[in-house]
């Protein structure tokens, strides 16, 4: 045992492609398998809708405040939404640089492994947005009250508690759930007074969602080896970044391959097939519990 310790603190790259060779981690994951999977919602009682996701010992909390403003005049028909993610350095074991100079060009291969907390950030938000409006989730004329005079503004925002690697999939689940238990107050507009008014007794009404997107990373460590759901350790080793968004069995909305070696059509489609389990899994055994 103490030689596994050994040669685990100087070779670990080596001690982990050991386990790979057996179709296996040394958490004893598959390589197919996400770690457990947690969420709990209206966790936070000065939100409008709240979750906090726990992916194996990655945890994220979500908040959504919903504010009330004027619409723009290119979309007078439409609210707005608006992500922040925070990746605070307390929150991993791993020290991030510090960089003023943060790139936001989109979701790179550095933003999980090594990049500063401000590309993290930047980029996981990013990212997120990209959801929102790529799955076509949620109507943002549902957010509309009044045409071209008031409307509700979503701020999402998300933290990163503990970043045990895979932070992008977690912050995925921790909106969605965060927005399925979303609660709105009923508002009328007063058009002769120019002013919102709130119903008394007050009425709280949901947001229907056209679909629940998943995220799922997966990369790879040799030419032939795709895992899923990876660690921090994990993410350290990686060569090949893929991150596909799936919104019901059968429909993806997003792919991103970033980094390292091309895919064969055959891995790509080992990938989305993964994503689609993936998605119907989380969709059964997390969403549909609230």
């Amino acid at each position: 045992m103490q030689d596994i310790d050994i040669n685990k603190a100087t070779q670990p790259y080596e001690y982990y492609l050991k386990f790979i060779k057996e179709n296996c981690r040394p958490d004893n994951r598959r390589l197919s398998d996400i770690r457990p999977c947690n969420v709990t919602v209206n966790c936070i009682n000065t939100a409008n809708g709240s979750s906090l996701v726990k992916l194996g010992s990655t945890n994220v909390i979500c908040g959504i405040n919903a504010r009330l403003c004027r619409p723009k005049e290119d979309r007078p028909n439409k609210g707005y939404i608006i992500c922040n993610v925070e990746v605070p350095a307390l929150c991993s074991s791993k020290n991030f640089k510090s960089s003023s100079s943060a790139q936001s060009g989109g979701f790179t291969q550095s933003s999980v492994s090594s990049a500063s907390i401000e590309q993290t950030q930047a980029m996981l938000t990013q990212l997120m947005q990209d959801i929102i409006a790529e799955s076509k989730c949620l109507n943002e004329e549902d957010l509309c009250i009044k045409e071209g005079k008031l409307a509700w503004i979503l701020y999402i925002d998300l933290i990163c508690l503990n970043n045990d690697g895979n932070v992008q999939d977690a912050c995925c689940l921790a909106m969605i759930s965060a927005l399925k238990n979303l609660k709105l107050y009923e508002v009328d507009f007063d058009e002769e007074e120019n002013k919102p008014i709130v119903k008394y007794p007050l009425i709280l009404k949901s947001l229907v969602l056209n679909n629940e997107p998943v995220c799922t990373s997966l990369f790879a460590l040799e030419e032939n080896i795709l895992l899923t759901d990876p660690n921090k350790q994990e993410e350290d080793f990686m060569k090949t970044f893929v991150l596909i968004c799936s919104i019901d069995t059968k429909k993806i909305c997003l792919i991103r391959k970033l980094g390292g070696f091309s895919l064969k059509t055959e891995q790509l489609n080992l990938c989305i097939n993964r994503a689609l389990e993936n998605g119907k899994y989380l969709r059964e055994n997390v969403y549909n519990k609230f």
